[in-house]
């Protein structure tokens, strides 16, 4: 009895040592307490004047007497609230810094270097929302983990509104390449980042999964001019994420072959990769008809492994190119109740395939999956069981399922975008 009173003290005690502090670009100070009635002005003169806490890896703090400590807080309120950039800081419990309800904070961009237990939430970030010219353009408009050793885990951003700009429509295709940033970069060092219900809008890359143990759950990538999402560590998930909208091709000047997921092992193009998730994704190449330069996209292209124990199982994928699924020298991989269609009768039909490079393919599962054509030759081991041509209405309704599916985890319409994940026209097709 005493030592379960003990417990409730101690978890008590930690509660109340949480606090929450906000900023308000309209009406704080720099000279506030970052009471809800003296808020702070911006969360970058917050940081800049070490009002936040950093701990190294060992949890001493390089300002011990900071007032915003983990287990803590920041709200931000609407405005613009500069850059938002964290060198390091290692937390015991997260310290979060998220939109307050109701408000719709901007900030150009956002990089922690390394650290642990960070939360980034809600937040709407551009570098063109910028009063003023920023002194630096970012290349990857969100860069979590990029720096730091092992001990560097658990960064996270979740529910923000993250493009290079808004409206797209006087960029060139040459534009496409040479002017948009890259969306998320979940950075090679560490574990355990996760990108979630972000809203991603008119980048060069969409996510980049770059540490071992990364999720990428519930996003939506829209609108970008290399590849979607990009897979290329051990024990990575990918789920329940939308990815549309792939502009220009070689006859742009671009000679990216463009993937809506791609995977291949960071640093080396190829190599093995383990232990790797792709559950419930939604990827098309054109959400609606009309686009300016078009691209052939395609879809889950895991060209080059050995790939072992992977699991794709429940994916929808409409893109026009024979690589609707290809996996590479797969291993003991897992290939079920997927759809891959294409609605566009002169384009190319997109199979699944288990392929290989370097004839090491071998013991792979692949069942009821529906596509326009199989290629399992490369697998003399592959069990293949009750895989179907694929009929625009069964696409319809998976498409539909899937979506009903993502909504009810997500919400339909994304928090900070206020858009919904895919486009009315796009489900009528």
């Amino acid at each position: 009895m005493k030592a379960c009173f003990t417990l409730v003290l101690l978890l008590t005690a930690a509660s109340v040592r949480a606090a929450t502090f906000y900023c308000d670009p309209a009406t704080g100070s720099p000279t506030g307490d970052g009471s809800a009635a003296r808020p702070w002005r911006t969360i970058e003169e917050v940081v800049k004047a070490r009002l936040v806490q950093l701990c190294d890896p060992q949890g001493k703090p390089a300002n011990p007497n900071a007032p915003v400590k983990p287990g803590d807080t920041v709200l931000l309120r609407s405005g613009w609230h500069g850059v938002l950039r964290i060198a390091g800081g290692y937390n015991d419990r997260p310290i979060t810094i998220a939109a307050e309800p109701g408000h719709t904070p901007q900030v150009g961009w956002v990089e922690v270097g390394e650290g642990r237990h960070w939360r980034v939430k809600g937040l709407t970030i551009s570098p063109s929302l910028a009063p003023a010219p920023l002194g630096r353009a970012p290349r990857e408009l969100v860069s979590l983990g990029e720096r730091g050793g092992e001990e560097s885990a658990d960064l996270v951003v979740e529910d923000c509104f993250i493009y290079s700009v808004l409206d797209t429509s006087g960029w060139t295709g040459r534009d496409w390449v040479e002017k948009p940033a890259s969306g998320i970069w979940l950075g090679r060092h560490g574990k355990a980042h996760v990108a979630r219900n972000n809203y991603v809008l008119n980048t060069r890359f969409g996510i980049n999964l770059c540490a071992s143990d990364c999720v990428a759950e519930g996003n939506v990538v829209a609108n970008f001019s290399a590849d979607g999402l990009r897979v290329t560590r051990d024990g990575q998930t990918v789920q329940f994420n939308v990815i549309k909208n792939n502009f220009v091709s070689a006859r742009d000047g671009d000679d990216n072959h463009d993937d809506g997921i791609q995977a291949f092992l960071f640093n080396k193009g190829s190599g093995t990769l383990r232990d790797v998730t792709l559950r419930g994704n939604m990827i098309l190449a054109r959400e609606t008809d009309g686009l300016p330069f078009p691209n052939g996209l395609q879809g889950i292209g895991f060209f080059d492994g050995p790939l072992v124990h992977f699991l794709i199982e429940s994916n929808v994928v409409c893109v026009n190119h024979w690589h609707g699924i290809t996996l590479g020298d797969a291993q003991g991989c897992t290939v079920q109740d997927n759809v891959c269609f294409s609605r566009w009768p002169d384009r190319a039909r997109p199979w699944v395939q288990l392929g290989q490079k370097k004839k090491q393919a071998r013991g792979n599962t692949a069942r009821n999956n529906l596509a326009h054509s199989f290629d399992f030759k490369a697998d003399a081991e592959v069990k293949a069981e009750n895989n179907r041509p694929v009929t625009e209405a069964e696409f319809q309704r998976r498409q539909a399922d899937l979506l009903a599916v993502i909504d009810g985890k997500f919400g339909k319409l994304h928090p900070a975008a206020a858009r919904p994940r895919l486009e009315a026209a796009a489900t009528q097709k």
